[in-house]
Formats: structure tokens, sequence, C-alpha cells
């Protein structure tokens, strides 16, 4: 599983320069992140509702960030989390 690499869209989030994109893969939405300095890094899919809107990329950034995310870690698994209620949950693999 590879980053997208059409569709995306630019962000600066605290002096850094992220790209996501809100995709629906196998019925369910996703937001893809991943930090534009360290492309081929870490980046970070969260689940979310159908209905999404911009204010999630940041909070999805900083959660992620607290919680473990390393997007200058080359060769890691993708971070996953979870959007519910208002805020950003650990995805734990199953």
């Amino acid at each position: 599983m590879s980053f997208p690499a059409k569709g995306l869209t630019a962000m600066n989030h605290k002096d850094s320069h992220y790209r996501f994109i809100f995709r629906n893969r196998g019925g369910k939405n996703e937001l893809w992140i991943e930090m534009s300095e360290a492309a081929g890094g870490q980046y970070l899919i969260g689940d979310v509702p159908r209905v999404v809107n911009r204010e999630m990329v940041p909070l999805a950034i900083e959660f992620g960030l607290t919680n473990g995310w390393k997007p200058r870690t080359t060769a890691a698994p993708p971070f996953r989390c979870r959007y519910l209620k208002g805020s950003f949950l650990t995805v734990t693999p199953e």
C-alpha cells in the first residue's frame, strides 16, 4: 500500500508542510497524510466518517505526533487512527 500521488492537498501546520487526501476505500472513508519534506516516510491513515472537513487534518497531525507517528521514518508501517466524536483514537492492530 503506497501513498497516493494524485489529488493531494498541501497544508502548512506549525511550520511543517504536509500533503493529504480523503479517500474512499472498500466502502469506508480514510484521511491519508504524509509530511512533504519526508516523502517516503511513515504516513498516517485515519478512518473518518462519511462527512469530512479540513479541520480534521490538523487534529489528525497533532494526535499522530503525540501518539507515536514518526513521519520522517522510512519503511515503517502506516500509523492508524480513527476519528470518533470530535477527536482521534489509536487503532490497535487486530
